[in-house]
């Protein structure tokens, strides 16, 4: 089981320019798991959307955001949509007052074919 996390912080804080950071992570080893649990538990995220290999995953996904995280689904809104990583087809969990979680209801095992996430990334470019 797999998932890729995008990353966004509305607050930036680096001597860079912020780019979108992407990665594969492994659900199934514990270690990770773990990570994400923490992270997710601790609300560090301001924007995230996350893609799946599978349905087991994105489950998995979903019952940490409302678990441990303590995110709550909610419906698109003007906030939402002003969101850098906004997805329309997306679902969308809240986290707090302001963390938005993005989650694609399907699995897209084909991200998980390829290293170079350069295409992937440019689907997040604003018009």
């Amino acid at each position: 089981m797999k998932i890729l996390l995008t990353e966004w912080y509305r607050d930036w804080r680096g001597t860079q320019p912020q780019t979108l950071k992407s990665e594969v992570l492994s659900l199934d080893n514990s270690k990770v798991g773990f990570a994400l649990v923490v992270l997710v538990g601790n609300g560090d995220f301001d924007e995230l959307c996350i893609e799946s290999d599978s349905m087991e995953a994105k489950e998995c996904v979903e019952g940490l955001l409302c678990g441990p995280g303590n995110a709550r689904r909610v419906g698109h809104s003007s906030a939402v949509e002003q969101c850098r990583l906004h997805r329309a087809s997306y679902d969308v969990y809240l986290q707090g007052t302001s963390s938005y979680l993005f989650v694609n209801p399907f699995p897209r095992p084909e991200l998980f074919e390829t290293r170079d996430l350069t295409e992937y990334k440019s689907e997040f470019k604003r018009v």
